[in-house]
């Protein structure tokens, strides 16, 4: 058999038996996505409320996150804002809606 004909079967047959790249996974849930997410709900919120009850949750707000064990995490609901609902937030998630609520404010009305 001639060389190239048979270095052709070599790499064909090392090609086909090998193993294939693995495909890399999802980006992981880091604190740029969570921001991002998080931002994106509470701004979809904010949009419907009027001037009112945004200075009214934007002063609760301040309130929760001015307590001293007051923790950025990303996940675990620990902190309920009065007037906002009845459900326990995730300090990431109240400084999303803090940055809305300040965006909401320096905007022109």
């Amino acid at each position: 058999m001639p060389r190239s004909l048979r270095n052709f079967w070599l790499n064909l047959r090392r090609r086909l038996l090998a193993r294939p790249a693995p495909l890399p996974g999802p980006a992981p849930l880091g604190p740029p996505r969570v921001d991002f997410s998080y931002t994106i709900y509470w701004t979809k919120l904010v949009r419907q409320w009027d001037p009112p009850r945004r200075t009214a949750i934007e002063a609760a707000l301040g309130q929760v996150l001015a307590r001293p064990d007051f923790e950025a995490n990303a996940y675990e609901r620990r902190y309920q804002v009065t007037g906002l609902d009845d459900q326990a937030h995730a300090g990431a998630s109240l400084l999303a809606l803090h940055k809305v609520l300040r965006a909401f404010d320096a905007a022109p009305q």
